[in-house]
């Protein structure tokens, strides 16, 4: 098979680029379980040469009975190395300082990280490297196929969301079940405290209500997220994970770091006396629950942002019984590990903890 693949291809000279027809010879093998060793061996070059190729041409491939596979496609191998061509030259800050892209390149496609998010981290590690560029310039980079990364690897697909600006507010139909978001103490709508926390649900279906769901809680001020799956999307299972997080931390530091909890008017918060009643303290609330206005899910905008960083691990439609505790733990490790513009590119793990031991 070696000699055979030979055909045609000059002997390979250090320093050598690929060309067109290799890039077809390494899709052929690679399809054939080649690794890249063997692969190497055809071509001539290094296995190293090989991985970063494959790397340069991967793309997620769609089996016809819906299933993903990891592929190699020589035309979009082609197309990054011409754009690199292109791009050579002072401009390209990153140089040859390739442990820096490969860095960039684990947080944005492995980790999920955005462009921003990814250059804080490695700011906040340990990690020195010999460049340093601004969001704009990764932004750049990404687009003219600098690094491996692709704009359906960042968080919006390198789509935005269009605004609506035509559309009314609905009319609230029936008053809320508890105290209205109105009578909320003005600290907690400027974020000048501690302990006011947003809450939520994120479920596979509006229709499966019987089915595992994930109790989402994010704090005002530090963005820390707190995620409990739950059996169903009812309210006595709100309840019932609400007791199990006050007889975790106990009656007085709960009453503490739960101060006030803003949800929307969703049946699953309609207990609002369960929710706000301690489970440890008889005829004593633990907590204050207050009621956004219907279709204003800004009020409750904290929530959402972190609903969203939940969905790039669990997508729409996942089913939540077949997630385990293990998966539900590394994603809130994630986020309250993630870097926030807003938070001064510290992570919420950063601005909550000292609060948190001081209560």
């Amino acid at each position: 098979m070696g000699k055979r693949e030979h055909i045609g291809i000059r002997r390979w000279r250090k320093g050598q680029h690929l060309q067109w027809n290799q890039r077809l010879i390494i899709e052929r093998m690679r399809l054939q379980g080649a690794t890249t060793r063997q692969i190497a061996a055809v071509i001539g070059c290094s296995h190293v040469s090989i991985s970063r190729e494959l790397k340069r041409g991967r793309y997620i491939h769609t089996n016809s009975d819906l299933t993903t596979e990891e592929r190699y496609s020589p035309e979009k191998a082609e197309r990054r190395y011409r754009a690199n061509l292109a791009a050579k030259g002072p401009n390209v800050k990153i140089g040859n300082d390739f442990s820096y892209a490969n860095i960039l390149e684990k947080f944005i496609v492995k980790k999920h990280y955005s462009p921003a998010a990814a250059l804080a981290a490695i700011r906040h590690s340990k990690h020195v490297f010999l460049t340093a560029i601004c969001p704009r310039t990764l932004y750049n980079y990404i687009a003219n196929g600098v690094l491996a990364c692709e704009k359906t690897d960042l968080p919006l697909k390198g789509k935005q969301k269009r605004r609506n600006r035509s559309a009314k507010d609905e009319i609230q139909k029936r008053a809320s079940c508890g105290t209205s978001i109105e009578y909320r103490p003005l600290e907690v709508d400027y974020r000048l405290t501690f302990g006011h926390w947003e809450m939520d649900t994120v479920y596979t279906s509006k229709k499966d209500r019987l089915k595992p769901t994930l109790l989402v809680l994010t704090e005002r001020y530090s963005r820390q997220e707190i995620i409990i799956r739950m059996r169903d999307r009812t309210s006595g299972s709100v309840v019932r994970a609400l007791n199990a997080l006050e007889r975790s931390m106990g009656a007085e530091k709960f009453s503490k770091v739960f101060q006030t909890i803003t949800v929307d008017n969703g049946s699953e918060f309609a207990d609002f006396e369960g929710m706000e009643m301690s489970a440890l303290r008889k005829r004593k609330a633990r907590t204050k629950v207050y009621y956004c206005h219907a279709h204003r899910s800004y009020e409750r905008g904290s929530n959402e942002n972190a609903n969203k960083l939940i969905r790039r691990h669990f997508p729409k439609g996942t089913n939540f019984s077949q997630v385990s505790a293990k998966q539900i733990a590394e994603v809130e490790a994630w986020i309250n590990n993630y870097p926030r513009k807003i938070l001064g590119w510290q992570t919420s793990n950063m601005v909550f903890r000292p609060w948190f031991d001081k209560q």
